[in-house]
């Protein structure tokens, strides 16, 4: 008991002195930045002044990718399909080891086997990240073709109109999917926002030439009729269209921001660079948020890898140890802490699971687990501390990111401590 009055004592220093440093920034009534807002219903994600927002606060997040968590030994299966105590125990642990508050995951088509009106492998996932408080980001298609019938990669003519047209191997048109699911979804807050494609881009075909302002116009038309699609069914839920943000075909310099300038409420990255800022001036994460902020859209990053068998120059050893892993948790806290500082809402790692730690995976124990936990506590706190003051589209503001920095690494380091005493998560306040 001691123990845990001791830990309950420290969340309260820690949400004290958020309140103070989210005082010392409140929202001014001075000039602001572009506005580009989706008022969110209470209990579902917004968007407001380039963050994402819950309850009217502003709402940053950590978590990971795990594209097969819908998979189904009785129903669909792509990747390690998982039983329904194992879906639990993989929520128990992105919860309470990680502090987790989203997963990425796959919503395809093909997770209905044939029948537009069957949800069942959705609605497993969805209730039962519920029950542990995750929020799921629902990817919707694969650019790659993985996990769809054939395979098929999204060409140019995909998006300028064959997402329209029942020829993917599916009962329904891509358009008419993303329509249903937005439908039949629209009132379920478990749903963090929809991702329409994983890693769009426009080329002629994989690995093909790109011709970038159709690519973007393309990307752009596409992001635009779906998204209104959606909307009309369903105002309650952000749309993001899914690119990586490194200059890929359709989304190279300036186009990045044309692309991500219409209907669809968020901006996305992608980060697998072995170093802690991806990208350089024209492309990659300085350059994407930059883009976002002015078009007062938040940005997350949806996927961010490092190999478990990581040294500390990023080359890679082929070999997985202890050291290998502690060395990845320290370079994913410093890319953290590059995007967060940044401007950054939202982190996700591909990916977590429930088997021990090789490759891209997170496994139960790595380091990286605390890691994560410590920077969701101190976003927790910030939350909490600024729930109810009113910050959205109407009031004037001041990005949270550098108020994120400046409690930051003393902060972390203690939570970082703090949360390797198994099992004190039950009693922290969210």
């Amino acid at each position: 008991m001691k123990g845990r009055a001791q830990r309950r004592g420290l969340l309260a220093v820690v949400i004290a002195c958020a309140a103070v440093v989210a005082g010392a920034l409140a929202p001014s009534r001075g000039a602001a930045p572009p506005l580009q807002a989706q008022p969110a219903s209470a209990g579902f994600v917004g968007a407001a002044r380039g963050h994402f927002t819950l309850d009217g606060a502003p709402w940053t997040f950590t978590g990971y990718d795990a594209y097969y968590a819908a998979s189904l030994h009785t129903g669909y299966q792509c990747g390690p399909a998982l039983s329904d105590q194992e879906v639990d125990s993989f929520f128990s642990e992105m919860q309470q080891r990680n502090g987790s508050l989203v997963l990425r995951t796959w919503f395809f088509q093909s997770f209905q086997n044939g029948n537009p009106a069957n949800f069942a492998q959705y609605d497993r996932l969805l209730a039962a990240a519920a029950a542990h408080g995750i929020r799921v980001v629902a990817t919707l298609s694969n650019q790659w073709g993985a996990c769809e019938p054939g395979h098929p990669y999204h060409s140019i003519t995909w998006y300028q109109g064959g997402y329209r047209q029942t020829n993917d191997g599916y009962p329904l048109s891509f358009r008419d999917f993303a329509v249903s699911m937005a439908r039949h979804y629209a009132n379920n807050p478990t749903i963090a926002m929809w991702q329409l494609v994983n890693e769009g881009e426009a080329a002629s075909s994989h690995g093909g030439s790109c011709n970038e302002s159709a690519a973007a116009q393309a990307l752009r038309s596409f992001g635009d009729d779906v998204t209104a699609g959606m909307k009309a069914v369903d105002p309650n839920h952000l749309v993001n269209l899914g690119t990586m943000g490194g200059g890929q075909c359709g989304t190279s310099g300036a186009d990045y921001a044309y692309v991500n300038g219409g209907r669809t409420d968020v901006c996305e990255l992608h980060d697998y660079a072995h170093q802690v800022v991806m990208g350089g001036r024209t492309s990659g994460i300085v350059p994407d948020t930059h883009t976002c902020g002015g078009l007062g859209k938040p940005l997350f990053a949806g996927e961010v890898g490092i190999d478990a068998s990581v040294l500390p120059n990023w080359s890679l050893s082929g070999v997985v140890t202890p050291v290998t892993l502690a060395t990845r948790a320290v370079l994913f806290q410093q890319k953290m802490d590059a995007m967060f500082s940044l401007g950054v809402s939202g982190f996700l790692i591909w990916s977590k699971t429930l088997t021990p730690s090789v490759s891209w995976h997170v496994g139960p124990g790595d380091p990286t687990e605390a890691v994560m936990l410590a920077h969701q506590l101190r976003f927790d706190a910030v939350w909490a501390s600024l729930r109810g003051h009113g910050y959205g589209a109407g009031s004037g503001g001041t990005a949270l990111s550098a108020e994120f920095a400046a409690i930051g690494t003393g902060l972390d380091n203690a939570l970082l401590s703090l949360s390797l005493s198994p099992g004190w998560l039950e009693d922290r306040v969210r």
